[in-house]
């Protein structure tokens, strides 16, 4: 093992990979990483190629690929780390992602209800890092984004975010539209839930980063990914849909920059900043 020069990761070296997947490394490419985790492509000598994952706090993505069972997700192998999350080897996809086949219109709502309803249909005891479905939950939820704001704030990390757009998101939170969202159909939610994370196989679709699924009102993938696809998704979603989405984004920013990532303190300060003012447009 070795630590990554930047972050906070551990990294198995290329004979523990080796050893692991039974043939010598001949090709070893980072895809990309993040302060929370690092995704590499691993060529063998055997001619198989494999994606390599590890990760930092929070996350939930070993657990669910070893408890899942769903159509939608690639091969996965889980490898045990000692004091961190396991790491994760990855069926290598080759197939186009949805993002590249830059569908119309019809056919991108079309396929964003076809890839969240089977989301709905995966099977297994699935791990989540938070549950919205109640109004309770939502309050809990909420007074823990609040919690980390002000502490923020408080504490001189935040320029952009003060006291007073804290209070316009707290409002924003407890609006009625954002609990008849909450009274909407409720299951599994991707959270993450983007055109590049949805590949399309002859077979049907496979859906990749399950790190911070949640459960909650169900709408949320589908305001996810009809966004990413270049479509505003307002018109096909409930009204407190996309607020709701924005503040979970928000809440998982001020997540990081108290807790998980604290010297990416001003990039999330301006980020929140932006997506309170697109709440409020």
């Amino acid at each position: 093992m070795f630590h990554h020069p930047y972050f906070d990761l551990q990294i198995h070296d290329d004979a523990e990979l080796a050893a692991i997947v039974g043939s010598k490394l001949v090709e070893r490419i980072t895809l990309h990483e993040w302060p929370l985790s690092c995704v590499q492509r691993i060529r063998t000598e055997d001619g198989r190629t494999r994606i390599y994952k590890v990760q930092a706090p929070p996350t939930v993505e070993p657990l669910f690929y070893a408890r899942a069972r769903s159509p939608l997700l690639v091969q996965a192998q889980v490898v045990e780390q000692a004091g961190a999350p396991p790491a994760l080897l990855l069926e290598a996809l080759t197939s186009p992602r949805l993002a590249d086949l830059k569908p119309s219109s019809v056919e991108a709502l079309a396929m964003a209800h076809a890839v969240t309803e089977q989301i709905a249909r995966i099977e297994g005891e699935l791990p989540a890092i938070a549950d919205i479905r109640t109004e309770a939950k939502w309050s809990s939820f909420v007074a823990a984004l609040r919690d980390d704001l002000t502490a923020l704030v408080a504490g001189g990390a935040f320029q952009h975010v003060d006291v007073t757009l804290i209070n316009r998101l707290l409002h924003c939170a407890t609006a009625p539209a954002i609990f008849a969202a909450l009274r909407s159909p409720s299951g599994y939610v991707h959270l993450d839930l983007k055109s590049d994370n949805v590949f399309v196989l002859p077979d049907g679709y496979r859906v990749i980063d399950w790190q911070r699924p949640i459960w909650g009102p169900v709408a949320l993938d589908l305001a996810s990914l009809i966004e990413s696809l270049g479509l505003d998704p307002r018109p096909h979603v409930m009204e407190g849909v996309t607020p709701m989405l924005a503040l979970l984004r928000i809440a998982w920013m001020a997540q990081c920059a108290r807790h998980w990532f604290p010297p990416g303190v001003a990039i999330y300060d301006a980020s929140i900043a932006r997506l309170a003012a697109q709440i409020e447009a």
